[in-house]
């Protein structure tokens, strides 16, 4: 039980990292093979047949070792300003049902959000300058 709370842990800490250093340096990257980004299955979020949705991860400039070699050499990394990542690409995403891996780690294991959640959580960096761990929770409808 521990250990899953550590892991939690490890995830949001690295999700948290993904938005202040996102909003910081105004770039992520995302990787790009045959000029489309890379998706895998979720393990955070079903569709509603149950079947696992599409993730699409992102990472910061901290974690662009992760990326690299959990692509291995099947994609390359591709920088995005987060003024694109908000205005059109979360927004086409969430249109898509796909979540965001955020920083996730050279296994591709990580915090998954969907691209709205994203998209607050951004503005609330840039507005408050400060988010927390609850910010990341996500109501249930």
């Amino acid at each position: 039980m521990d250990s899953e709370l550590d892991l939690e842990k490890e995830f949001n800490g690295r999700a948290l990292k993904f938005i202040e250093e996102a909003v910081a340096t105004e770039k992520v990257y995302v990787l790009v093979q045959d000029k489309m980004c890379v998706q895998t299955e979720s393990l955070e979020f079903t569709r509603e047949d149950d079947e696992p949705m599409d993730t699409i991860p992102l990472w910061t400039e901290s974690y662009i070792k992760n990326a690299k070699t959990w692509a291995e050499d099947y994609a390359s990394l591709e920088e995005m300003p987060v003024s694109y990542l908000i205005e059109e690409f979360l927004p086409e995403i969430e249109e898509g049902y796909c979540s965001v891996g955020l920083n996730w780690d050279q296994d591709g294991i990580g915090r998954e959000l969907p691209p709205f959640h994203l998209v607050q959580l951004l503005v609330k960096q840039v507005k408050e300058g400060k988010i927390s761990e609850k910010d990341l929770d996500i109501e249930e409808a």
